[in-house]
């Protein structure tokens, strides 16, 4: 097995007197400048080379990958989270002609502070590039990943851009079940319509737009009737609505008494009973009912840690658009990650590799 042994000072100095130094015992143990008492750094060559290395976090997870290119006289080094409950918060990348000349401590393990690129500030994501100089093919690569990302920033930020969904079925709990695939979304949700002068089918829809409705002005133009009415929506879908009893004893809220009452909200509403799916058994005392409890209580409700946020789809050709609650959570939590090589010899478990394509 191919090894590079470096010798490494620490810190303790013999006193010679200089008339029986040898005349070139500066170099005696190979590293010049280094003292008389040496430690011995082995550093593993083989067995760690590529240009994709897998992504590591806490030592055995792995989250994703990173790719390595050359462009010019310079490495493109591009990290890819691919494990939906991490994001990329830092980035850190060292580059070397041979592992002894990484920045390492008198231990031998790494010190990040002094790597060649360092960024601590990355904003949760789930893909990330970066150009470091070719100073050699040695490459350590590291980041800070975190996890249980749903927080309404880090949902905003990782959100795909299109979507693909089916429509399923109806009730009881909601106006149309669906079959979602769409990067952090990707699961089966229970839905709404938001405009009542469309219909929907049990069908099938690819490259569907979405967006995140706490910002009204993201959606597209003329989407909606109401769009200053979203908070009262959003309100409505935090409060686990079906299935509970109305509060003036009114009966039993049904999912055609909360799609009714979203229709009220953000939609003019003339013809309730045809768009699609029928809304099923409601009343219109209880939908009343909840129009005003989300206009008492909902004004600029905005979800928090533990919310739901309503996710909007929109099919386009005449298919009625649809909104969906998707969890929010902030669990503070970080992982260190390192590109999946071989162990610096400090016993820690970073790790470095070589490029090689």
């Amino acid at each position: 097995m191919k090894k590079l042994i470096y010798l490494l000072a620490i810190g303790v100095f013999t006193l010679v007197a200089c008339e029986t130094q040898k005349e070139n015992d500066e170099n005696v143990y190979g590293i010049e400048g280094k003292g008389n008492l040496q430690e011995a750094l082995i550093f593993e060559m083989d067995g760690c080379s590529g240009n994709v290395r897998n992504l590591i976090a806490g030592q055995n997870t792995v989250v994703g990958t990173v790719t390595i290119e050359e462009v010019g006289s310079d490495y493109k080094i591009t990290y890819s989270i691919t494990e939906g409950d991490f994001c990329l918060t830092e980035a850190h990348v060292d580059v070397a002609d041979d592992p002894s000349n990484f920045a390492i401590n008198q231990t031998g393990n790494p010190k990040i502070g002094n790597f060649d690129y360092v960024n601590d500030g990355i904003e949760c994501t789930n893909n990330f590039s970066v150009t470091v100089e070719n100073q050699g093919p040695w490459l350590a690569i590291h980041g800070v990943v975190e996890c249980s990302t749903n927080s309404l920033e880090t949902i905003a930020a990782n959100l795909p851009e299109t979507v693909d969904f089916c429509a399923i079925n109806q009730g009881p709990d909601a106006y149309v079940n669906i079959s979602l695939e769409g990067g952090i979304l990707t699961g089966d949700y229970g839905s709404w319509c938001i405009d009542n002068d469309l219909g929907i089918s049990a069908n099938c829809f690819t490259d569907v737009p979405i967006y995140e409705s706490s910002d009204a002005t993201t959606l597209p133009e003329g989407l909606l009737e109401k769009p200053e009415n979203l908070d009262l929506v959003n309100w409505l879908l935090n409060q686990n609505i079906v299935g509970t009893e109305s509060p003036n004893a009114l009966g039993t809220y049904t999912f055609g008494d909360l799609q009714f009452a979203i229709w009220y909200l953000i939609d003019i509403v003339e013809d309730p009973t045809g768009a699609g799916y029928s809304l099923g058994a409601f009343s219109q005392d209880r939908v009343d009912e909840l129009v005003a409890l989300a206009t008492a209580s909902g004004e600029g409700f905005n979800p928090e840690c533990g919310d739901f946020i309503g996710i909007i789809l929109v099919p386009g050709n005449n298919v009625q658009p649809l909104i969906f609650p998707y969890p929010t959570s902030c669990n503070d939590c970080d992982e260190t990650i390192w590109a999946e090589g071989c162990g610096f010899p400090g016993g820690s478990w970073a790790m470095y590799f070589e490029y090689a394509e």
